[in-house]
Formats: structure tokens, sequence, C-alpha cells
């Protein structure tokens, strides 16, 4: 990908970046004279549309607030720290930065689209650049101008639209703009992407651009969205799908549309496809970041490293994040993704079993130098790294390892026994640990694999709980690919299964009078069920997906979404075991107990001997604060214009919309 910055960065500096929440509606994003001298050849156009692909334009979406809402949310990451794990504990109110930067964000996406839609054209065709160049220029401002829409249909619902950023339209009519409906947002959406699909290249583009599979395949995510919504909601401006299974239809057949044009074929390097400067032939639809100074790359490895050996040098700030205990446990050992998705200790049977009766979890009984095993991998630079679970303690030089410890510092020990793996491969910043130069997903085959799966079930049943062979075969393309044996049914979502006492511990405290006493506890759990709701969260953790899966539970049947986020035991932490003593010098799993066990035992021993201190309790989450639509942020004027939600699909369709 070109380094396009170093060639139209007094262009770039020109542009007006919002500096408020309070004028995201308002700001003129380009000014467009300075194009003239610039916009005269099929090359530059090119090179000037990149800006809505990623590069400073995304930032405030894609550094904290996409992965916070996609991730954290919904369930699939631990996190703990300040704004950010509010999220996690559902905490956060409006006054939220990364809801505020995420809102404010999507915005500033869609003035750069409209300024390429509304007046790059003009200035094109006066210089003398191609209408071709000048087609698939506007096509990707549909295809991204829809994209951003989609977001903020699905993480705050009800929101303003605006299609023209010029000054008169900013300055006249602004304070007239209302929020349009869901229904007017998805007839919006439809349009772009219809649009995009006419416009763009008919076959696969370099770079991850955008193509015509892009437009369908997201036409595809549309109508499976749509045609989810049949629960009557609460919600502002609701939207409620009148021919559910019609458009299940649409969505098979823009599906299976995308994946004629994009081969039938999934790309084998899972692992591969997350790393720098790669550019898998599955990514349909991408945010394409590169290195450079702040906000112009992607700082998805400074925020997930759990150590400056992974950060490529920089900091690190992926000390206590981790996929949840619940979902790293769900993995299948023989499933290749979980290798790709986190770094984690040992092998998947032996985390489950967290008081040390499966060896294999044991590390004095690995041999792990030089060979390769389930603590080894390779990063982007061909080093070797270990993943050890506890490092800050184990890895002390001995007389047969006197090197051991200055492989990597001290590094810390997750909360929840693994650490983030996906887009964390140790590439070496140039200016900034925060401008990475990676390809975020928004769109891959396996996702268009998986949506025709889900609409041809949908059309099969109206209850997502209930298994059926439709879309199996899809399911089972996928399943192949990460090494895993066929399925024969599946449903979208069943309950998962209540296990009682699955953690269990015992101590013996003395009492103030010396005698001993035996104290128990233990905690209630569940094992997550088998379905696509899984499938997906294997698939695509890590890649902001899974929120998305989530709405879509909710909008077929609100309490199942309810339930289906309650039921992920999505606060089980760990720490030292409760009287354990010193820990194994290499870091014994057999030395860590569940966090709700620990305090719950020392509770009860304080109880019997005021001596004995409550350690720490493990974090709750706040179910009373769920929500499935985003609070506006504060920072954005509440009037009483923009309270008002409206109808706008009548004028949308004729052309006639005034914003």
């Amino acid at each position: 990908m070109k380094a396009i910055y170093k060639s139209i960065a007094l262009l770039f500096g020109a542009m007006s970046i919002f500096s408020s929440c309070e004028d995201f509606l308002t700001r003129d994003p380009q000014d467009s004279y300075l194009l003239d001298g610039y916009l005269n050849t099929d090359a530059k156009l090119k090179d000037y549309t990149t800006q809505i692909y990623g590069p400073l334009t995304w930032n405030g979406f894609d550094d904290k607030f996409s992965w916070c809402v996609g991730e954290l949310y919904s369930g699939n990451v631990y996190h703990n720290f300040a704004d950010e794990g509010q999220f996690h504990f559902m905490e956060f109110t409006d006054n939220n930065s990364h809801i505020a930067n995420g809102y404010t964000s999507l915005y500033s996406v869609i003035a750069r689209c409209n300024h390429i839609i509304n007046e790059v054209p003009e200035i094109a065709r006066r210089n003398g650049v191609s209408e071709d160049a000048i087609k698939t220029a506007v096509g990707e401002a549909k295809m991204f101008r829809g994209m951003a829409y989609f977001f903020l249909a699905e993480y705050w619902g009800a929101t303003p639209i605006v299609l023209d950023n010029s000054k008169d339209v900013a300055g006249d009519l602004a304070p007239e703009v209302t929020k349009a409906n869901r229904k007017s947002l998805y007839k919006l959406i439809e349009m772009d992407w219809k649009d995009a699909e006419e416009m763009l290249p008919e076959t696969r583009q370099p770079d991850c651009r955008a193509w015509k599979a892009s437009a369908t395949g997201m036409l595809a995510k549309l109508y499976v969205t749509m045609a989810s919504c049949q629960a009557n909601l609460d919600d502002e401006g609701s939207y409620k799908c009148d021919d559910p299974k019609a458009y299940y239809n649409k969505a098979i057949e823009k599906g299976e549309e995308t994946i004629k044009l994009a081969g039938e074929d999934l790309d084998l390097g899972f692992d591969e496809m997350f790393q720098p400067g790669t550019e898998s032939p599955e990514i349909l639809l991408a945010l394409r970041f590169e290195q450079g100074v702040y906000a112009q790359g992607c700082s998805r490895q400074i925020q997930f490293a759990r150590s400056k050996k992974l950060a490529g040098g920089g900091d690190a700030y992926g000390g206590e994040k981790g996929l949840t205990f619940s979902l790293l446990k769900s993995f299948e050992v023989s499933d290749n993704r979980l290798r790709a998705t986190s770094y984690y200790f040992g092998t998947r049977a032996g985390i489950s079993k967290y008081e040390g009766t499966d060896k294999a979890s044991d590390l004095s009984d690995m041999d792990v130098y030089g060979k390769k095993t389930d603590l080894v991998y390779t990063l982007n630079d061909g080093s070797q790294y270990y993943y050890f679970l506890n490092p800050g303690k184990s890895l002390k030089p001995t007389d047969d390892e006197p090197d051991l410890a200055p492989l990597y510092g001290s590094e810390p020990m997750s909360a929840v026994f693994n650490h983030c793996r996906k887009f964390v491969y140790s590439v070496k910043p140039l200016d900034s640990p925060f401008s990475i130069d990676l390809t975020i997903p928004l769109l891959r085959l396996a996702d268009v694999y998986l949506l025709v799966a889900e609409a041809k079930m949908g059309i099969e049943t109206d209850d997502p709980s209930l298994e059926t062979s439709a879309g199996i075969t899809e399911v089972n393309k996928v399943r192949a690919r990460a090494g895993l044996p066929e399925k024969t049914k599946i449903a979208f979502c069943m309950p998962d299964e209540y296990v009682a006492d699955m953690y269990k511990g015992k101590a013996t405290v003395e009492d103030v009078d010396g005698v001993p006493q035996n104290i128990e506890a233990s905690c209630e759990s569940w094992n997550l069920t088998y379905d696509l709701m899984l499938e997906r969260r294997h698939e695509f953790a890590l890649e902001n997906q899974n929120w998305l899966d989530i709405k879509r539970l909710y909008y077929r049947d609100p309490k199942k979404a309810v339930e289906y986020i309650k039921q992920q035991d999505r606060s089980c932490t760990f720490g030292e075991k409760y009287q354990a003593g010193k820990t194994d010098d290499r870091g014994n799993l057999s030395c860590y107990q569940r966090q709700y066990i620990i305090n719950a035992l020392s509770v009860k021993a304080n109880a019997i001997n005021p001596a004995q201190k409550p350690q720490a309790e493990e974090g709750k989450i706040n179910y009373d604060n769920l929500t499935f639509f985003l609070p506006i942020p504060a920072s954005v004027p509440h009037t009483s214009t923009l309270s008002q939600v409206k109808d706008y699909c009548d004028a949308l369709e004729k052309g006639e919309y005034p914003y």
C-alpha cells in the first residue's frame, strides 16, 4: 500500500477534523479549492480516496471504541482498566470518552465520504480524471458511508442522517436535523451498498480495497440483520421487518453471489490473515492502516500486547487483558483458531482443570525449550516466543538456563490465564507504537458462509434455540478450515448448560483457640452450548463482530439475548490459591484458583478467626445496566430537535432528503 501521506500531507493537513462533539454535523470536511492543483490523474484520485480506508479517519472508532463494545461489552474479553473496563463491567454512562470518540469518528468518516461523493467528481472531471476512476472513488465512498451508518444503527439505533456537509447545508439546515429511525437508516445503507455494487470493480483489488464482493457481502449481512428484526422492541425509532423470510432469501442470494465472486475456498492461512502487511484474499472489506505517525496506523498491537517483546519494543497495555475464561475453555482442543486468537498456557484441556489434576498444565513437566509445543509461538520477525503462566515469578535464571529471565523481562499473569494474540505479532513500530500497518477485517468470506447458514436456519425455524440441518453445509465449510469434524445439526443460539459447583475449594483454618476448622466454598457455572453464536465467537473473536451477532439475537428474542449475556460467566478470574503457600518456581497452574472461591474461603476463615483477613472479591458485572443501544454522548448537544425521531424512507428513495 502506498504511503499516501507523503504525497498529500498538505491536503490532509488542511482538512477540518472534528474538534468537538458539538460540531459533528456542521463541519465542512475539506477546503475543496486545494484539490484543483492536485486531483489531475487517476492515480492521485485513488491515493486521495485511501483516507476513507482507515488512516487518521477511523482512528477514534478503531483505537478503543470498536473493541470496548465489540469484545469487552459482548463478553469476549476480560479487561478492568478505567473507561475501557467500564464496558466489561457494564458501568459506562454517556460520559464515557470512548463512546464519544466512536460516535464522532463515524460522523467524521461520513463527512469525508460525503465530500468524495458530492464534490470530488466535479473537481476530478475538470482536471481530466477518467470516468472509470471517478466511478470507483464514489463507489468506495458509498461503501464506507454505508458502513459508518450501519455501525451507528447497530450501536446507537436512531441517529441523524447527513448526506451533504457543504457550508450551505451545514449553516442553514443543521439546526433542523432530527434523528432518523432505523428503518430509514437501513434504507440508506441498502441504497449506498447497491450503488457501490454497481460502481466498484468486479474483480478483487490490491491492498484489500473495496470491490463488488464487498458490497454484495455486506448486503447479505444487512438483509440478515433486517430479517432478524422480528420482536416488538421499545427502543426509540424501532424497526420490525414485515417479511423476515423474504429478507433471509435476499441474504442467501447476495451471500451466494459473493461466494461465487470471491471463490469458494477459504484462505488456509488463518493466523497469517491477521499479521501486519498481509492481504488475505478472504478479506472482502477492511480498514487498512499504515505504519507512521500517531493515528495513521492501528493501535491494536500496543493495546493488546502482554509485554514489550510482543509490542515490538513499545509499551504494552494488554497485561490484564485476555479472552474471558468462559470463551477460552469453550474452544475444542483441536481448533486451530485458538492458537491464532490467544496466547495461552499449556493445552486447552489443562486450562479448564485449574486445580492441576491434568499434568499437561504443569510447566515443570513440560520440555518446551527448542521444541514446538503449545507454549511456543513464532513472531512476525521470525523469533520464538515462549508463553508462561506467570513469568514475573517463574522466569528466573538457573545454572542450566542462565539467560532465561532476560528473554522478555517481567511479564504479568492475566487473571484469565491467557492473553490476546490476533493482531499482536511484535512488529516494530516506526514513528509511533500506536501506529502499526494492520488490516482490520470488516467482512471475511467465512462471515458470508455463516450468514448464509444463519439465513437458511431462519427460514427453517423461527425459534433461534431449535436445532436444524439447514445451513449446516456452510457451517462445516468454516469448521473444516479450523480442523474440526463436521456437525449434522445446529441452532442459532441454544441455552447454555447449567453446571452446579463447577469450581470448589477447601481449606483448614485454626480458630481463636487453635482448633482446626475445615471450610469449603463453591460457585455455580455454565458450560457453553455449541451453536452458531459460539461458532461465530470462535471464528471472529477479537474482530469486533460479537456484539453485532448478539444484536441479531436481541432483535429476534430480547429475553434470550439477556439470558445469553448473563450466562457467559464473564467475571470468572483467578488468583493464587487460598493457603497455597509458595508458588512453584515454574508457575504451576495448580497453585491458582477462581477468585470467587478465594474470597469465599477467606470470608469464612475471617468469621472463624478475625486474624484471617478477607481477600479481594471477583469483579461483579452490573447486569442491571445492560442496554442494547448505546447512549448518545453527553458532549453532543441534546437539543429538542435532535431528540425527535422521524421516518425519512420516502424522502431518501425519491432523492428529496434535505440534509
